[in-house]
């Protein structure tokens, strides 16, 4: 017996033959679903500009937005739920898809003049610019809500997050002009 026939058996195949099969014997539901994944990476990416990493971690930032706005307005607040709510949420997220998309279409599509060997493209820098916001929103409205459900440190990383950037951005309504 070879090596590698012994170490394969270690693992549960019988054989070189067996191990091989198990890797590319062909599987239609494997292969419709690899198929369907990556068609859907390249579409989200080709539109988008963000990478699948970008769009789960921000999809999982906006599915915890809102769970935890539904939680504090059912427990703290004593709403019930409203399918409006969900409804504003989804316009929310196809408005900030929509915005996103345009940007990275202007950003893409256009011919941008070179200066000094850089390309100057304000439509990526504002791309970035804008998705960068958005994510910075979500983030302090979800930090803003668990500090409303309890957890008192996410008020504390909201509220030093917010000094900071309210220096050169007015995201709470209360800018600072440094005069302090």
């Amino acid at each position: 017996m070879s090596k590698v026939t012994y170490i394969l058996k270690g693992f549960g195949f019988s054989s070189i033959t067996d191990y091989l099969n198990s890797l590319f014997t062909p599987n239609a539901p494997m292969i419709i679903a690899s198929v369907s994944l990556a068609t859907l990476r390249v579409f989200i990416f080709t539109y988008t500009g963000l990478d699948i990493a970008v769009i789960v971690a921000f999809l999982f930032l906006i599915i915890a937005e809102f769970q935890t706005g539904l939680k504090v307005s059912i427990k703290v607040k004593g709403e019930k739920f409203k399918s409006r709510k969900f409804g504003r949420m989804i316009l929310k997220i196809g408005t900030y898809i929509a915005i996103v998309v345009v940007l990275h279409t202007f950003s893409k599509g256009m011919e941008v003049p070179n200066v000094l060997g850089f390309d100057i493209n304000p439509f990526l820098w504002l791309y970035y610019m804008v998705f960068t916001a958005i994510v910075f929103q979500l983030f302090i409205s979800w930090m803003e809500n668990l500090g409303c459900l309890g957890y008192k440190e996410t008020q504390s990383i909201a509220g030093f997050v917010l000094r900071k950037f309210n220096k050169w951005f007015e995201f709470d309504g209360k800018k600072d002009n440094g005069d302090n």
